[in-house]
């Protein structure tokens, strides 16, 4: 079954495709920049911006809309021109994951070739009391995920991550909680 996953930021996501796992995966970026994949990973750049990373997992940008993108990078698998088992769909902290998440059961033909696993969230224990005060998309990215993954913990005061973590649970109960460590996941 191949599955798809969002994701911020990139330190998780960079430790995900630079290890040795087995596993093939599709990335699709928002935007490349100095802050996103780190470039000793990526092997080749093509025109239509699929970039080969070191493990074998490839990437792309989302240059039109999700929709196209997902159904091209599933049209170059079933012609053999890639291989990947999942999809990662990296946004930036101002995505609102909801139209992403839509598009996995609004369109029929992404439905028959995706299944929506998980959306994770990653929230900087540092600053995402202030960040979740601030966005409205902080929080609805909390309210949208199913896991949650607290960085930063080690930085900052214990008794107010605590409460952050206290705050993430009332908005979203359902969702599993886990302090994460440079991307250790």
């Amino acid at each position: 079954e191949r599955r798809m996953v969002t994701v911020h930021p990139n330190l998780l996501l960079t430790r995900v495709l630079s290890e040795t796992h087995g596993r093939k995966i599709a990335v699709i970026e928002n935007e490349f920049g100095e802050e996103n994949i780190a470039n000793e990973i990526l092997v080749a750049d093509t025109t239509e911006q699929i970039l080969q990373l070191s493990n074998g997992c490839v990437c792309c940008t989302i240059r039109e809309d999700l929709r196209s993108t997902l159904a091209t990078l599933a049209e170059k698998r079933r012609k053999g021109e890639l291989d990947f088992e999942r999809v990662v769909i990296e946004t930036t902290g101002l995505a609102d994951p909801g139209p992403v998440a839509q598009t996995f059961f609004m369109d029929d033909e992404i439905a028959e070739s995706y299944l929506l696993d998980s959306i994770l969230t990653l929230v900087d224990a540092v600053h995402g009391d202030q960040q979740l005060n601030d966005r409205q998309e902080a929080r609805r990215q909390v309210g949208f995920a199913d896991q949650i993954f607290i960085s930063k913990s080690d930085l900052a005061d214990s008794q107010a991550t605590d409460a952050l973590i206290h705050r993430i649970k009332h908005m979203n109960p359902r969702a599993k909680q886990t302090r994460v460590n440079f991307g250790e996941v």
